[in-house]
Order: C-alpha cells, then sequence, then structure tokens
C-alpha cells in the first residue's frame, strides 16, 4: 500500500514537472492574438449578458450569454451591443473583416470610402439575425425600444460590406460646401420587423418614450430645399412641419416626443446666419422663434450655427446657444507670399498664445447657453462672456443652474492653482447672483437645490451654504478626522476624498474621510454618524460608494447600499453592504482585484471582473449577495501554456524612516537556487495594483511586467514618497535605493550585478536623478525625462499650451518656489549638472511631439552624455506623442527596450542597432534588430 502511495505521488509529482516544462516564456510574436474584454452590458431582466473579446490585431467576436440556460453564442466582429429595453432583443454593429480594411488602406482608398459597418438585430427568442449593409448611425429609445430608427448610406447596388474590399468607385459629383450628407432612414419594429423608409435624411431623433421620430431630408438639388417631418409610431404617418429652401440642422425632441427644435438658414452663401425654430403637437407647421435680428439679447448676438439644441426631461424648457454674429470675411486679394505669418505674445494676455492656439477652434465655436420656456413662451439669456459656463441640474428641469467663470484667475494659473466664480442662475428670468468667489475646489448644487456644497481648501472642511438663508456652515468641522488626502505629499492643498451623495430632500450629505462614510446633517441639527461604524479607519480598509442604479439622483438609506473594500495595507478587495444605514455586513474580502459591478436593471443579478497578477479579468455573474457566482468568459485560454509569474508584497524602511511597501514578482518556474537579473520600475505609489493583470501587449512607454518574469527577471516596484519640498530627487533616491538594497539583503537569488531601473515621465526624471547618484545600477532605460529643470521650468507642455511653472511650484515637480526664489534647488533636482558623474549605461526615449516633456530635454541629457562619451541611445519616434500610440512604434519600443536590457543584464550579444546606430540614410530600410557578436 505504500508503494503504491509512493507510486501515485511520484506519478502526479512528474506529471506537473512535465506540465510546467511544456509551458514556454513570452515573446514579442504573442501580442497579437492576446485578448481583452470590452464593452459588457447585461439585459434589463438579468438573463442576457454581452461582450466584445478583441486581440490586439484581427478581428475580434461579440459574445452572448443566457444565465438561464448557460448557452453561448458569438458573433464574428460584433462590437458596440445594445439590449431592448424588453429584453427580447439586442442591437449591435458588425466591423468589415480587419484584413479587408487593411487591403483597401493598403490600395490608398480614402477615409469615407473604406468598408462600412453593417447593423444587426437579433431576436433572442427566435434566434433571427438580420443585417443591414452601409450603416451610419442607429438610435433607440431609452424607456421603449419596440422601434428603433437606424441611417444607411444611399447605394446604388447595397451589398454586405463585412465581406469584401470595394471596388473602385465612380467618382460622385461634388456637393456644395454647407450641403449635408445624407442617407435612407429605415425604422424598423423589432418586435414585428415592420419597416418604414425615407431617402435623403440628414438628421434623425427619436424620442425617449419611443412614440415618436422625427427628421430632417435635404434634397441634393442645386437650391437644396430642407423638409423637417415627425413621425408618430402610433398611426405610423409622418407629418410634414417644416418646408423651406435652405439648411436645416440640429434635430432636438422631447422625451414624448411632442414637441421639436431645430435651427435653419435660408442663406446660400458661405457665411449663414441662423434662425431657431420650435414645433409642437398643437402647431401644424414649426414657428421661428429667434432670428437674426432678435432683441432678446444684446444686438448682434443670435442662435449659432454650432449650438446643440436640447429639451429638458419633463420638456418645458428648451436649451440652445448663441453667440456674436460672425464678422463678414473680407475678399482675399494678397498672395500667400503678401501675407506676414505673426504671434503677438504680451504680458497682459490672460492665457499665453500657446494656449490660445491650442484652444482655438474651441474659441471660435465657442456658445452661451440660453434657454427657451415652452409654457411662457419666453427667452432667457443664461450665459454671457463674462459668464461663460453653466451647469444643469435634475435633467435640465431644476429651476437653478451653477454659473462659474475662471476669467479673473486665468493669468494666476500659468504657475498656481486654479480658481473659479460660482454664481446660482434663476434658468426660469435669466437672473444671475454671485454667491462664491475665488474657490479652487469643484462646488456642486444638491439635488433638492437648497444647498450649494464644496471643499474649502484653506481650512480642510467641507461647506454648505443654505440657498434660502444664503448662510454658510461648516459640514465636518467638529468630525476628529481628515477629510483631506492624507498622503498628499505635493506643495498645494491636498483634496478631498470626496461625496458619497445626498438622501431624498436634502435631508443629509453623506461624506467620504479616508476609510469611512459619514452621515452629515446639511443644517447642523444633528450629530454626525459613521455609516461604517468606524470599522474603516480601524481595519485601515477605504469604503466608497458603488451606484447600480445609472438614473439614481438620491440615496436611500433604508434600503441596502453596496459599498467597494479595499485594503489599504494588505491590498484586499471586495464588497460590504448596509441595511438600513445601520448594519454593515461583509459579503467578500479576497487577495484579489474586484472591478465595479453592473445590476440588471428588473433582476437581482450582477455583474463583475475578478482579477489577480496571474488571473486575467474575466466576466463573473450571481446575484447581489455573491452567491451561484459563476465565471462566463474566458478571454485567454492560451495562457495556460505560457510561463507567468507571481507577486507579493514586500516592505522596507526609507531613508527618512517611513514603513513603504513595493511588489516584487517572480517567474513562474522560479529557483531559490538561481541568481535572476532584477527590473526597478517606479513611478509614485504604485503598490496598490498589487492585483492588477497585466495582458501580454507591447507597452506605450514602460515595460511590461508579464512579459519580463516569463522570460526570467525579477521586477520590483517600490512606493515612493516626498516628504521634503524643494528635494524630490531626494526623496526618489530614499525610497528607490533603500528599497533596492532591502530586497537585495533579503533575497539571495537577486543578481546584485545585474539590477536596472525603467520608468517614463515622471519615473523617467527620477531614474535621470538616480544614476547621478549611485553606480547601483547596471543599466538604466529613462522615458520622456526631465534633465534641466531650470529650463523646463519655462517651457510649455505643448498639448494643452500652458506654462510648464505650476508643476514646480505647485504639483508633481516637489520643488516649491519660482526658478528666482530657489534656484539651487532647481540645480541641485536637475540631472544635467550632474552628468560628469553618471556610470550608467543609458537609453532614453523621447519623442518629437511630446506635448507633456519637451522634447529638448531628452536631447539635452543625450548630448550631455554624448559629449562626456558615456554610453547613451536615445530613441524619438516620430509624430509620437509623450506616451505611443502607434501600435508599429510601442512594438519597436519593446523589442528594443529588452535587447537593451538583455544585453547588459544577461550578457547577450548587444543589437546591430545599439553597435553601430541606425544612419538617416537607413531610415526604414534597416532596423538594426539583429544580435552581434
Amino acid at each position: 500500500m505504500k508503494k503504491l502511495l509512493f507510486t501515485v505521488i511520484a506519478s502526479l509529482f512528474l506529471s506537473m514537472s512535465m506540465a510546467q516544462t511544456n509551458k514556454r516564456a513570452l515573446n514579442h510574436s504573442d501580442y497579437d492574438g492576446w485578448k481583452n474584454i470590452k464593452s459588457h452590458t447585461i439585459s434589463n431582466n438579468g438573463d442576457w449578458l454581452s461582450y466584445e473579446i478583441n486581440p490586439q490585431k484581427g478581428n475580434g467576436y461579440l459574445y452572448l450569454y443566457q444565465h438561464s440556460k448557460a448557452k453561448l453564442d458569438s458573433f464574428p466582429r460584433g462590437y458596440d451591443a445594445q439590449f431592448s429595453e424588453d429584453s427580447k432583443n439586442i442591437i449591435f454593429k458588425i466591423k468589415a473583416q480587419f484584413d479587408t480594411i487593411r487591403q483597401a488602406k493598403l490600395k490608398k482608398v480614402k477615409s469615407k470610402d473604406l468598408p462600412k459597418d453593417s447593423l444587426a438585430t437579433f431576436n433572442l427568442s427566435s434566434h433571427k439575425l438580420e443585417k443591414y449593409a452601409n450603416l451610419k448611425s442607429y438610435k433607440t429609445a431609452v424607456d421603449n425600444d419596440e422601434w428603433m430608427a437606424f441611417l444607411l448610406e444611399t447605394k446604388e447596388v447595397a451589398q454586405d460590406t463585412t465581406k469584401n474590399a470595394p471596388k473602385a468607385k465612380k467618382k460622385k459629383k461634388k456637393s456644395g460646401k454647407d450641403k449635408p450628407e445624407v442617407g435612407d432612414l429605415i425604422l424598423k419594429n423589432l418586435l414585428t420587423n415592420e419597416t418604414i423608409s425615407f431617402s435623403n435624411v440628414s438628421d434623425y431623433t427619436i424620442a425617449r418614450n419611443g412614440q415618436a421620430v422625427s427628421f430632417i431630408t435635404q434634397s441634393q438639388d442645386s437650391l437644396s430645399e430642407a423638409k423637417v417631418l415627425i413621425l408618430n409610431f402610433e398611426d405610423k404617418k409622418s407629418n410634414l412641419v417644416f418646408q423651406n429652401l435652405g439648411l436645416a440642422k440640429k434635430l432636438s425632441i422631447t422625451s414624448n416626443g411632442d414637441q421639436l427644435a431645430f435651427i435653419f438658414s435660408a442663406d446660400t452663401t458661405n457665411q449663414k446666419e441662423y434662425n431657431l425654430q420650435y414645433f409642437d403637437t398643437k402647431l401644424k407647421q414649426s414657428k421661428m422663434i429667434l432670428d437674426s435680428e432678435n432683441t432678446d439679447f444684446a444686438q448682434g448676438w443670435c442662435v449659432n450655427k454650432n449650438s446643440e439644441l436640447n429639451f429638458s426631461r419633463d420638456g418645458k424648457n428648451l436649451y440652445f446657444g448663441i453667440a456674436p454674429k460672425d464678422e463678414k470675411e473680407k475678399k482675399d486679394t494678397l498672395l500667400d507670399t503678401e501675407k506676414y505669418k505673426l504671434d503677438v505674445w504680451s504680458w497682459k494676455d490672460p492665457l499665453l498664445q500657446s494656449e490660445q492656439k491650442v484652444n482655438l477652434k474651441k474659441e471660435l465655436e465657442r456658445t452661451y447657453l440660453a434657454v427657451y420656456n415652452t409654457k411662457k413662451k419666453t427667452i432667457n439669456q443664461l450665459a454671457d462672456k463674462s459668464l461663460p459656463q453653466i451647469k444643469l441640474y435634475n435633467h435640465g428641469n431644476a429651476g437653478l443652474a451653477l454659473g462659474s467663470s475662471s476669467l479673473p484667475y486665468q493669468m494666476e494659473e500659468s504657475w498656481n492653482d486654479w480658481f473659479k466664480d460660482y454664481y446660482l442662475v434663476n434658468t426660469k428670468t435669466g437672473q444671475s447672483e454671485l454667491v462664491l468667489t475665488k474657490k479652487n475646489a469643484k462646488v456642486e448644487i444638491s439635488p433638492s437645490q437648497k444647498f450649494l456644497y464644496w471643499y474649502e481648501t484653506a481650512d480642510s472642511t467641507w461647506n454648505a451654504y443654505n440657498i434660502a438663508n444664503k448662510k454658510a456652515r461648516q459640514l465636518s468641522a467638529d468630525i476628529p478626522f481628515n477629510f483631506y488626502s492624507e498622503t498628499h505629499d505635493t506643495p498645494s492643498d491636498p483634496r478631498p476624498y470626496g461625496i458619497v451623495g445626498w438622501t431624498e430632500g436634502d435631508k443629509y450629505i453623506l461624506i467620504q474621510d479616508r476609510y469611512d462614510i459619514w452621515k452629515i446633517d446639511p443644517k447642523g441639527k444633528e450629530k454626525a454618524t459613521n455609516l461604517t461604524e468606524g470599522l474603516g479607519r480601524k481595519e485601515n480598509i477605504r469604503f466608497s460608494y458603488v451606484k447600480l442604479d445609472k438614473e439614481e439622483q438620491t440615496i436611500d438609506l433604508n434600503q441596502t447600499l453596496f459599498l467597494k473594500a479595499f485594503g489599504e495595507f494588505n491590498k484586499k478587495s471586495g464588497f460590504y453592504q448596509l441595511t438600513n444605514g445601520t448594519s454593515l455586513k461583509q459579503i467578500r474580502f479576497e487577495d484579489v482585484s474586484y472591478s465595479d459591478p453592473i445590476k440588471a436593471k428588473k433582476a437581482d443579478r450582477l455583474v463583475w471582473k475578478r482579477s489577480t497578477f496571474v488571473d486575467y479579468p474575466n466576466l463573473w455573474i450571481s446575484d447581489s449577495s455573491f452567491k451561484n457566482e459563476k465565471q462566463v468568459s474566458d478571454a485567454n485560454p492560451q495562457q495556460k501554456n505560457i510561463l507567468w509569474g507571481n507577486v507579493e508584497l514586500v516592505d522596507w524602511i526609507n531613508g527618512d524612516g517611513e514603513k513603504l511597501q513595493g511588489m516584487f514578482y517572480k517567474p513562474e518556474n522560479f529557483d531559490p537556487n538561481k541568481k535572476y537579473p532584477m527590473l526597478v520600475y517606479f513611478y509614485e505609489r504604485v503598490s496598490d495594483r498589487l492585483h492588477k493583470h497585466y495582458v501580454p501587449q507591447p507597452n506605450w512607454s514602460i515595460i511590461n511586467p508579464t512579459y519580463c518574469v516569463s522570460n526570467d527577471y525579477l521586477i520590483f516596484m517600490p512606493d515612493i514618497t516626498y516628504p521634503k519640498v524643494g528635494h524630490p530627487g531626494e526623496s526618489a533616491y530614499s525610497s528607490i535605493v533603500t528599497g533596492t538594497l532591502a530586497m537585495m539583503d533579503r533575497f539571495d537569488f537577486i543578481d546584485k550585478q545585474n539590477i536596472a531601473l525603467q520608468g517614463q515621465s515622471w519615473g523617467g526624471y527620477q531614474i535621470g536623478h538616480l544614476v547621478t547618484k549611485t553606480n547601483l545600477y547596471k543599466c538604466a532605460m529613462s522615458g520622456a525625462p526631465v534633465s534641466n529643470m531650470t529650463s523646463a521650468y519655462g517651457g510649455i507642455r505643448w498639448e494643452s499650451g500652458r506654462s510648464r511653472m505650476f508643476q514646480y511650484e505647485h504639483t508633481q515637480s516637489r520643488i516649491g518656489g519660482t526658478l528666482w526664489e530657489k534656484p539651487l534647488d532647481y540645480i541641485e533636482n536637475s540631472p544635467i549638472f550632474s552628468i560628469p558623474k553618471i556610470k550608467t549605461p543609458l537609453l532614453i526615449m523621447h519623442n518629437d511631439h511630446d506635448g507633456a516633456v519637451p522634447w529638448y530635454q531628452g536631447i539635452e541629457f543625450f548630448v550631455a552624455m554624448r559629449r562626456l562619451q558615456k554610453p547613451c541611445w536615445m530613441l524619438s519616434y516620430n509624430n509620437e506623442a509623450h506616451n505611443l500610440k502607434g501600435r508599429a512604434n510601442r512594438m519597436d519600443l519593446s523589442i528594443r527596450m529588452m535587447q537593451f536590457f538583455d544585453h547588459y543584464l544577461k550578457g547577450e550579444a548587444a543589437p546591430a542597432w545599439m553597435v553601430d546606430g541606425i544612419p538617416a540614410i537607413k531610415k526604414g530600410k534597416f532596423d538594426g534588430y539583429e544580435l552581434k557578436e
């Protein structure tokens, strides 16, 4: 018997060993087929789940799972799915074949002529699938989608464009500059399959209750005629509500389909003036309620062509945009060579020229909100040039809106925090009242419109302003815990943890501290209550509210609330339930990462994701108690054949005496008797990502941990804290180097002679600083580093056009003062001044269209290293941003980065690009990947 038992155990170990040896390491060619899940949604009755699984390159699938029958179906290339409100149908798009589009692009087919999507409807009972080719768009009603509407391209011969690449087409006659594109509108009954069609449709919209649809047709004659029609699905008759020569657009319909609005111009010139048209079912045709000669606004102001029209949910208000009339274009009589081209930078400009140019299109198209009261037939302007921003509440039904303006503080934002003035705006009269000035916090109006509320950074308290008596009071001052971020470590005001929401009638406001959720009476009559019973602070668990009903506006404490829980130090994740605002119960709390669940609208069924470093975040379903849970998806079954890895949480004491945490990754086939090279990656605090699953993919700027551990690298990811303002480099050293030394002392299997650094952006800067202070690391890869804070301080963040001063004085760069106030701190933290000390071979990536860190920062670093003949390479991807977007570039970076590390840390031969470089004359012809012995 003992012999038999020994034999069984030996066989078991042998089979496990063989399974292990059958696994292989990841390589870069694996990326294309590795898949991701996206766009999961659940039907209202909770029985159906849809989700996409897409490879990184190629055709994906839309999956359809039926819970009651445990049945799985799929649709090739399906995406963007939604279930009908009655859970009887699913509607989705079908992409053209990946190879078909690729071949068309190789043939230089214009984007507008590429194969188009198809629309698909699938009946969940009969399993009948119907497809419609050449889709332009589709729309469904929110509350009752018995009928849907979709627009197809007008084709002489219809074909399923998801199958074959288009053949060469005859050239179409060019339409006029302002003539809109039109198509064929199809109205389809999802229950009966009845269809109604209309041609030459340029715009359409369907009522929220699904009872009516409205659309615009534009004739394709030289003088285009616009028609606006409305169709009621009850009698299926289309009624003409407007007809005229000209251009109609921006169609909007009320929730119940009894009112319409659109803008119209009869002008035939390029510069058109529009009027605002309104229709309700009591009228035989639409009426003009606003034209360019109106007297409701300042002279020269009128409805704007860029205006969006929106009815309030109750249909009592029509919101639209106005703006000053466009200046008439003067006839251009000069040649291009006869014109000067100039930007004038003035010290009085509120915004830098660079920022003005980034925002130019937005400013040229800016409109200012106005409202038409459909009952009183009155028009009021809500926004103007001094009060440009208006936020509406309760779907536009509310009587008060919140106005805000940052205009008085725009110049200051170049070097300071942002600030705004806040106004209460009456949507019925247009009157505004200044309530709060120069606040650097988000201000909101409570759901019942009894209070304004905000976080006051000056005294670190939550505040409420009683709109009725115009008195403000502190809400959190008497609570003995902080409501601001306790781990904040930049020279700026810390931000709060946030608001959970309000209860009905604005009776209570729910606010988060670092761990717990508090119920506070905004009038101050009742003492604040800790809804989570102090458990969060006691157990170091961060609680947050999960909003399962997306339409919810207030929180009902008499119902069971769903709370997400995260262990701040053990990194566990899960859910608790709060019943009647008094009883807290743990539902799930594990060593995994959970996503926020999605709930079926009319059933007790949840769908959620769960992941670890090893386990992909697949989809699971359960009820709200997490009973009868079931895994639904399996995105990457091929993972079972790949060597992966494991991660553990580590801690150490940094140079400032603070206990820090980090993550330590080891290969799956780890051998404690073997020496492994180690990569150290960092940014700021990263340990909360302990259970993050890293899909093998070509990364945009950093290492892929999964690829690295699969290829026998250890990885250490330390948290970094910055206790000393003005000395971020020293703080980075205190955290990263002490952490590295602690790991070296703790783990004998680390090859102490072969450790490297990798980081991007702020991480890239910290690498630049570290290699001037220590020779501990064999090599380093630094992405988009700031090498010279003295020059970067006066630079521009080109993506936004903003000055970089604010980030040194107040945010991430953490100097805490100007260049002339703290010149020595800028020099101390600038690697460029210590280049002679560097003995670490360096690979830099800095791209020529970097909009965050100026490209010249990488160049300064590289040319200094080159001047001193220190080993250094710089990868500069053309027309690429701060982080790589192009997949080919991401793949290239992944290959070169790992070749760099493999050479220095594993002793592999250097690739040709490292040995010989790539001369400009060989660019695009020679990649230099081959290894040179």
